[in-house]
């Protein structure tokens, strides 16, 4: 069936159960739609963006770490921060921070589930992100926050199903082409089919959906092709990070989402990645540490 095709008992039970898990604060809609219009002046966005002060704090974070700062001087207000990063890089962060704070703060018995959850989501972002410029494609900090969102289905799983997450989701990062089947055989569903339907309830951007739903199938995808290659990309390096801490012995040829990124017309990938990608890998994984603490 389709991936958004949720089954209805399995809507309503997730509907109840995931109330207090919002994908995005409300502000952080109304900014991302504002931000669309192309009649929109960057003082009704800092109006809208205001309004919750957790949000315009952490935009400004964000926009002053050394991802996105570039050695600038550092900006003092909201307002200046949005003047050097432009609305497209703002809406990246808006998404960004807002998935990073509810992840930080999601509720469960079992604390370790989400923090290695979040740790992984920040290990692929990060990853991404250094793909992008290694390869090229361009990207202005969507990449980020598509890193962020796409295990998303993983924690709403996790959140909901929690007596039965560990058995259909051991946490090991060695994701098979069975995971998907295993977690269908005992949750009901799969982790990118919960996360695309509660990506396109909670009115995240398409491309982002794009990202969760085929994120394990790249070569799947329909659209943002491109994005949603580039995610696979760093969530195969970050899986092996996270199996073996370090990556030394890591083989960029067992990674098929470099010849599905190849295969949308970005030359040279397999090539300029080949030797910097275990240097890379190691890195990012110490700059997570970082993140985390925005």
């Amino acid at each position: 069936m389709p991936i958004t095709e949720l089954d209805p008992k399995l809507q309503a039970e997730y509907r109840q159960k995931a109330q207090a898990l919002q994908m995005l604060p409300g502000v952080a809609v109304q900014a991302l739609e504002i931000a669309r219009d192309p009649e929109c002046t960057i003082r009704d966005f800092v109006a809208v963006v205001e309004r919750d002060t957790k949000l315009a704090a952490d935009i400004l974070a964000m926009s002053n770490s050394v991802m996105f700062s570039a050695g600038r001087p550092a900006a003092l207000s909201l307002q200046q921060a949005i003047v050097r990063l432009g609305f497209r890089q703002c809406r990246n962060l808006i998404l960004g921070t807002s998935m990073a704070s509810l992840m930080k703060n999601v509720s469960l018995e079992q604390e370790w589930v989400r923090d290695v959850l979040c740790r992984h989501s920040f290990l692929t972002g990060m990853l991404a992100i250094n793909v992008n410029k290694i390869v090229g494609t361009g990207f202005q900090g969507e990449e980020f926050a598509a890193g962020l969102v796409h295990d998303f289905g993983r924690l709403l799983l996790a959140v909901v199903a929690q007596d039965k997450f560990c058995a259909a989701d051991p946490l090991h990062f060695d994701e098979s082409p069975e995971i998907l089947t295993t977690e269908r055989r005992i949750l009901g569903t799969d982790h990118c089919e919960v996360g695309t339907w509660y990506a396109e309830l909670s009115k995240l951007p398409s491309e982002f959906v794009e990202v969760i739903r085929y994120h394990h199938n790249p070569a799947a995808c329909t659209k943002y092709h491109r994005l949603v290659a580039l995610v696979a990309i760093a969530d195969h390096m970050a899986n092996y990070l996270q199996r073996f801490d370090n990556g030394n012995e890591y083989n960029l040829g067992e990674n098929e989402a470099v010849y599905v990124l190849e295969s949308c017309g970005q030359t040279n990938v397999a090539t300029r990645l080949a030797d910097v990608c275990r240097e890379m890998m190691t890195s990012a994984k110490k700059d997570v540490q970082k993140m985390w603490s925005v």
